[in-house]
């Protein structure tokens, strides 16, 4: 009998010391894939402005992906221009003053790994985009960097599945991303 208690003791001894970490592991996974993500936001600001074209980070909130997409395709692209008229000026002929049609451009993945959708590691999934039209919760948001970098206030709510959250906000006035808070769980 006590060969059993103490066998009992020591299990207890061992689940006192290993339970309070299993909780400490979500939120070190959690705050590693928001320092992931803070770093990818970065990179697409990046991008922006080395390359002069507007980039954005895609969240697909269903299913818990992200990417970055730039505006524009992988090949280039030359304008359609119709070729020159023959005008004589001496006629009265009139020359066409509309400007040249504009080439329609969509976001597209940008080339390499990154343009890939990426999920994060462990259970930690975005829970939320709030943008300045309101938070998102499921679908599709998007954080867009202009060529010049800059972007507006959004906040970019990751969970992980226990309930902890971690909240990054990118800054408008700073060109920075932030982390605004840690959220115990409920």
């Amino acid at each position: 009998m006590i060969e059993i208690l103490a066998v009992v003791a020591i299990l207890a001894i061992a689940a006192m010391l290993v339970l309070p970490n299993l909780g400490a592991l979500g939120e070190r996974r959690l705050h590693h894939a928001a320092q992931r993500l803070a770093a990818e936001l970065e990179l697409a600001r990046q991008r922006a402005v080395v390359t002069g074209i507007p980039h954005r980070v895609l969240f697909d909130l269903q299913n818990g992906l992200y990417r970055i997409e730039w505006l524009g395709s992988d090949e280039p692209q030359e304008p359609q221009i119709p070729a020159a008229l023959e005008y004589d000026t001496h006629k009265g002929s009139k020359l066409p003053l509309q400007p040249p049609a504009e080439l329609a451009m969509e976001f597209t993945p940008v080339p390499d790994s990154f343009g890939n959708f990426r999920n994060f590691e462990g259970d930690v999934f975005v829970a939320r985009v709030a943008t300045a039209n309101g938070p998102v919760e499921k679908g599709l948001s998007e954080v867009v960097f202009e060529r010049d970098g800059s972007a507006p206030y959004t906040e970019i709510v990751l969970q992980e599945r226990g309930g902890a959250r971690q909240t990054l906000a990118v800054m408008p006035l700073d060109d920075a991303v932030r982390f605004v808070d840690n959220e115990p769980q409920p």
